[in-house]
């Protein structure tokens, strides 16, 4: 865990190995444990790590500030955490990944509804993107496969 934000009940989760954020609704938890406390030295940046330069500073606070910015608008606080998942994945193969309620639009033309499994995925009214449709249930099959 990164940190918490109690005013948006949220929780930034950090994989240190694939430099990954993650950012989870507090009412999607279901279970929490202690694995490793961590220790001040973990904590104290290296020499190497400590910017000198204020510029340097606001830059990143800024770039930092854009990206949990745009991570909280891909949040949907009526999705279960699984859909939360899927959304996020789809979103990383696909760019452009929208809300609609709690189905996800991809592409304009694939709608995945809850409970966000491979026979969820439907073409859209007007939509040709036939390969696009088994890419997106490949993907929902793939996280469904990992949980």
């Amino acid at each position: 865990m990164y940190c918490t934000d109690p005013i948006s009940s949220i929780v930034v989760l950090q994989d240190p190995t694939l430099n990954d954020i993650r950012m989870v609704s507090l009412g999607s938890i279901q279970e929490s444990k202690l694995i490793q406390e961590a220790t001040k030295s973990s904590l104290d940046p290296t020499p190497t790590e400590i910017p000198h330069n204020k510029k340097i500073l606001e830059e990143r606070e800024k770039r930092a500030i854009k990206l949990a910015q745009e991570s909280l608008r891909h949040l949907n606080p009526k999705a279960t955490p699984k859909g939360q998942m899927i959304f996020d994945r789809l979103l990383k193969a696909c760019n452009e990944v929208v809300w609609k309620n709690e189905s996800i639009i991809v592409l304009q033309s694939i709608q995945v509804d809850p409970p966000y499994e491979q026979e969820n995925c439907k073409l859209l009214k007007g939509g040709s993107a036939q390969g696009s449709l088994e890419r997106v249930q490949k993907i929902v099959a793939a996280v469904n496969a990992s949980q």
